[in-house]
């Protein structure tokens, strides 16, 4: 369509060198305020929480902070569960400043009771303010988990039953993946609390007294995580490669 001529009956007079810069400067703040209103709001569909609260025993050395490509792995993890939420929360019993990135919330993981406890503890510091029905699970140390296999992952969670408490991959040896995954927000409610009140320490235990859905992925890589020294090195020279 045609651009409208804008017609001007009288001379317009010219405007002050001041005059002229504040009308354009007026003019880019109404742009920018049209342009705000014009986006859609950001609701995030699930709530990322990312464990990295750990002792790294079997590693020797905190593998939070292991570098792939200058970037520790756990900003990299925390990055990538940005791009799904601008609300994300961190648990761990150390600072991480500057590793960390701007936009994550730490929760202090003060009894390092491995990381179920970890989760229990996040959802009864956080369960009260969280707006989502999901939570996304996640090690700081999945290397080869991208933003775009997330978003596949959280387009299939309305097929997930309504039963069901978590959405999880499995192992070849029939385990849950149970820190790459998803799990419905009335896990703070549930027996989880119970069970871990009482003791239990287990994801995979705890998983077998409820529903889960299975989430079929072919990609095995990207449930991979650094454990041991081996698997660093393993993961750096398939990096080189």
């Amino acid at each position: 369509m045609p651009h409208d001529k804008l017609k001007i009956s009288e001379p317009v007079p010219a405007r002050s060198s001041a005059s002229h810069d504040r009308a354009m400067a007026e003019l880019a703040e109404f742009k920018v305020a049209q342009t705000m209103d014009s986006l859609p709001l950001f609701k995030p569909v699930v709530t990322p929480i990312v464990l990295a609260g750990g002792q790294s025993k079997r590693m020797g050395r905190d593998k939070a902070l292991l570098e792939l490509d200058g970037i520790p792995l756990l900003t990299r993890t925390c990055n990538l569960a940005l791009t799904v939420s601008n609300v994300v929360y961190v648990v761990s019993s150390r600072d991480y400043v500057g590793v960390i990135p701007e936009g994550c919330d730490r929760i202090d993981d003060r009894v390092l009771n491995g990381p179920l406890y970890a989760f229990a503890e996040a959802l009864n510091q956080i369960g009260d303010k969280l707006q989502t029905n999901w939570i996304l699970l996640l090690s700081c140390d999945l290397p080869y988990l991208d933003s775009d296999t997330i978003n596949q992952w959280i387009l299939q969670l309305d097929q997930v039953p309504d039963d069901a408490i978590a959405y999880l991959a499995k192992n070849s040896q029939g385990f849950s993946e149970v820190l790459c995954g998803f799990y419905r927000i009335e896990c703070k409610s549930s027996a989880l609390i119970e069970y871990v009140n009482q003791g239990g320490r287990s994801f995979q235990q705890w998983l077998r007294s409820q529903s889960v859905e299975e989430l079929v992925w072919d990609d095995r890589r990207i449930f991979f995580n650094c454990n041991t020294p081996e698997d660093w090195q393993r993961l750096r020279d398939r990096s080189t490669d």
